[in-house]
């Protein structure tokens, strides 16, 4: 009789925890450097790439770099452009504030741009950086696009390199942000030019 009850007991305490939640997300740790490849485009800068991702090619038209794993959602691609050009076309315009730095003016630009294609629901200030001795801002965007019914999370970040501006845009699910952000963060920071 004892064993029966010890067995009930042992079976009450399996079934109450079975309906813990255990796999709740956690964000995530900080990624590995051996998880990364390093790919090199154009033999213009080269990126570190989370090993999950793929190259892609129908994420942007314009985009010189694009990666994804569709089954974890995560994306990024680089788009860049000749900055005399970008430079000359916003001077024409007088939409390029002397004030500020090519990579401010470069992000303010770039985010209008996107603004007029998707509903921002949240951006973070601008993050100023220097990555690899590049002048840099890095911006986090929670939006809506339309058909898409999820809210995406992007980690934005655009460099001042020496003959090009450049826009890096990562992006998952709003509900996997915290998994990926320091994925995204890793793959911005590993960003530098060949020499």
């Amino acid at each position: 009789m004892k064993k029966i009850s010890t067995l009930l007991i042992f079976a009450l305490i399996l079934n109450l925890t079975s309906c813990i939640d255990f796999k709740t997300k956690k964000p995530a740790d900080e990624p590995s450097v051996e998880n990364f490849n390093t790919v090199t485009i154009n033999d213009d800068y080269q990126v570190s790439i989370p090993k999950f991702m793929r190259a892609a090619t129908g994420l942007n038209d314009q985009a010189s770099l694009q990666y994804q794993n569709i089954f974890k959602e995560t994306y990024v691609i680089v788009i860049d452009e000749p900055k005399s050009g970008f430079v000359d076309v916003l001077k024409d315009m007088g939409q390029y504030d002397e004030d500020q730095s090519l990579v401010q003016n470069y992000r303010e630009v770039q985010l209008q741009l996107l603004a007029s294609t998707m509903n921002f629901d949240h951006q973070s200030e601008p993050e100023p950086l220097e990555i690899n001795g590049l002048d840099a801002e890095m911006v986090e965007i929670d939006a809506h696009v339309e058909g898409i019914k999820e809210g995406i999370s992007y980690v934005l970040t655009f460099f001042d390199g020496t003959d090009n501006a450049y826009m890096m845009m990562a992006w998952t699910l709003q509900d996997q942000k915290d998994e990926h952000k320091k994925t995204f963060e890793t793959i911005a920071k590993s960003f530098q030019l060949v020499d």
